[in-house]
């Protein structure tokens, strides 16, 4: 990844003192960020998926937001609740969609951060039938900056769904428009490439279609709260 990509870059300071540690579930051995790191190691060839909520208001509702690494590609699901349940959820019906064949391929393993909506690691990492279909990592406490790539490419959720919108009136097709112009914006990283075309040229069309995410040329995209609030 290169900075000359993206829009701003991630700096946040820490702070350490300033939060009251939390008790940590035991459930994240093996699957903290220095396990990630040790696995992108043994696996260099293997993709990965960051994995993120964004709101505006603490009682929703949430947008949980998937970013592909190697294509930069991101879509999103929206959600009434904030659980670990309701976000494993959109995992099943990605892996039913798509098929066990491609889903395998795109989520091998996904990495996201400690809170309570991803908490429950087993929901994500097993199927309906108890057999393991990814591996999920979680990032250290306070440290989104490990996933980087994800909360830089917020920021073009954020030019469409500035803080203070309210989420309440949209629909999933209008969050499907919105990534599908993002998905369009070039970048230098992907050598002038869109997100979409990179991610169709892995995986298909049609796999983007399956997704709901649209081509739409570079000359016409939007990043603006018009589009999706111009009617609403």
């Amino acid at each position: 990844m290169d900075c000359f990509s993206l829009k701003e870059q991630v700096n946040r300071k820490q702070f350490s003192e300033k939060y009251k540690k939390r008790k940590e579930p035991s459930c994240y051995a093996g699957r903290e960020y220095s396990d990630f790191l040790k696995f992108r190691e043994e696996n260099p060839e293997t993709p990965a998926t960051q994995m993120d909520t964004v709101y505006n208001n603490p009682s929703g509702p949430y947008l949980q937001t998937f970013m592909i690494e190697k294509a930069n590609f991101m879509f999103g699901f929206l959600h009434d609740e904030k659980t670990s349940e309701s976000m494993a959820r959109r995992v099943d019906w990605l892996q039913k969609t798509l098929g066990a064949e491609l889903f395998s391929k795109i989520f091998p393993a996904i990495l996201t951060d400690r809170g309570s909506e991803f908490e429950k690691w087993q929901l994500f990492e097993l199927d309906s039938s108890g057999r393991t279909r990814l591996k999920i990592f979680y990032c250290d406490p306070m440290q989104s900056s490990q996933k980087a790539r994800i909360e830089n490419n917020h920021i073009y959720v954020r030019d469409i769904i500035p803080n203070g919108f309210p989420l309440d009136n949209l629909s999933q097709q209008d969050i499907n428009l919105m990534f599908s112009h993002i998905n369009a914006v070039p970048r230098l990283s992907l050598n002038d490439k869109s997100p979409y075309e990179v991610f169709s040229f892995f995986y298909g069309e049609k796999a983007a279609d399956a997704l709901d995410i649209k081509k739409i040329n570079r000359d016409v995209v939007v990043l603006k709260p018009y589009l999706i609030f111009g009617n609403k």
